[in-house]
């Protein structure tokens, strides 16, 4: 009976693995790592959160674009050893931050509050300087603009939809789909 078992060709078809997919979220910190540990940054949430660190006003014309952390000197007046360690003095880092010329002496007058904010946002006081370096800064995107769909696509969709009960509904897909009738329409031009 076993030699029978034995014997029988396996029926199951093999199960091929499909490549497991990752979020991009979940890659990114792997990727932007070597370039944020280079300009001085433990991690991202300085520059993702830089609008809410310091304002929307500032940060419409500023970014950062490092931290240089000093190296730690040794005190002239502490070269005895207490508890089996060296005393090392320790200075503040130095935010470099990128601004538009014209709004160079602004983030200049609120360079205090900036030091408080990213300090703050740190959660020590890390952060003792900072040094202003005049340059472009990206432009910020566009708001979304909704374009304008013709009267008429949204008639005709309409008319297509005549089944459905849902006046708020019906009026939704109906502008989703003169979109979509406008922009292919656009595209084949």
């Amino acid at each position: 009976m076993d030699r029978a078992i034995a014997q029988q060709p396996n029926l199951r078809p093999e199960t091929r693995k499909r490549p497991r997919t990752n979020r991009l979220a979940l890659l990114m910190p792997d990727l932007l790592e070597p370039t944020l540990r280079e300009r001085g940054f433990a991690s991202a949430t300085l520059i993702a959160e830089w609008a809410e660190i310091v304002g929307p006003a500032l940060a419409e014309f500023t970014v950062p674009l490092e931290i240089r952390w000093p190296r730690k000197r040794m005190d002239a007046g502490s070269t005895a050893r207490r508890g089996g360690r060296m005393q090392e003095k320790a200075e503040g880092a130095v935010l470099v931050v990128t601004c538009a010329s014209a709004f160079a002496l602004e983030v200049q007058m609120a360079s205090g509050r900036i030091l408080d904010a990213v300090n703050r946002r740190l959660g020590f006081r890390a952060v003792t300087r900072l040094e202003i370096r005049q340059g472009e800064t990206p432009k910020p995107r566009a708001a979304f603009m909704e374009r304008e769909i013709p009267a008429e696509l949204i008639m005709a969709q309409k008319e297509n939809l005549t089944d459905i009960a849902d006046v708020g509904l019906r009026e939704a897909l109906a502008r989703l789909g003169a979109g979509i009738v406008a922009k292919d329409r656009k595209t084949r031009l």
